[in-house]
């Protein structure tokens, strides 16, 4: 049968999905909420909508960025900023709620899974463009989009081995993507341009680090990312 085989057919029908997140946040301020909110919808409305829409509200942040900072060098108006965080926000909650909608309705199976991972992959592509235009990061918003999906490849090839996807106690999915929309909420008060300055200008506190030259707060923040998340990340793969 194609790509996937008779075997794989088979097996596939036998998947059933297994996952862990050890995320103390998830647990006790997003799971609660999350387990409330899919009572929104009716039980009539199919997961994989869910999953769709969510994937739309990245899309919308993606394209808004790209509409006003078309190299995202420049400051794009500030409500932008505000609605990246908004739709970021309305992205993570669908993604967490649109597995709750399935087992709610009796209707997992691996088919939405995979739409929803073949979502969240492509996700890690609009929500750095996003960012890039919040941060004015040009070029560099690449190696944000290398930064998102190192981890999220890891955890995935990890899961096909294992049969368990395991989310460690600080993980993207959840802290991760709350410290993006918090970052795009800040830069609506502070403006796009915090980002793109020194760091020693954008954070005065920090005024007093010699012997460093001129270094934009993305770009900070870039090495940081790489130091706390993607090398732990593949270390412990």
């Amino acid at each position: 049968m194609g790509y996937v085989g008779s075997h794989g057919v088979a097996t596939l029908r036998k998947y059933k999905y297994s996952g862990v997140d050890h995320s103390i946040v998830a647990k006790y301020i997003l799971q609660p909420f999350w387990s409330r909110f899919v009572n929104v919808f009716p039980l009539w409305f199919p997961p994989n909508m869910i999953t769709l829409t969510g994937f739309m509200f990245l899309l919308t942040s993606a394209l808004l960025g790209f509409l006003y900072s078309p190299h995202l060098d420049t400051a794009p108006p500030r409500w932008v900023h505000l609605a990246h965080g908004i739709l970021l926000f309305l992205y993570q909650t669908f993604d967490a709620v649109d597995g709750k909608q399935a087992r709610r309705t009796n209707s997992s199976s691996p088919l939405g899974e995979l739409f929803d991972h073949g979502c969240d992959a492509l996700a890690c592509a609009f929500e750095s463009l996003a960012f890039g235009s919040t941060a004015m990061c040009g070029n560099a918003t690449f190696w944000f989009w290398v930064i998102s999906a190192v981890p999220f490849y890891f955890a995935t090839w990890e899961h096909y081995f294992t049969n368990t996807l395991v989310l460690p106690i600080v993980n993207g999915p959840t802290e991760g993507l709350m410290l993006i929309y918090v970052c795009h909420i800040v830069t609506f008060f502070t403006g796009a341009e915090w980002w793109a300055q020194d760091f020693r200008k954008s954070v005065p506190l920090l005024n007093w680090v010699p012997l460093v030259p001129e270094i934009s707060l993305y770009g900070i923040v870039l090495f940081l990312m790489i130091a706390f998340a993607v090398i732990p990340t593949i270390g412990s793969k």
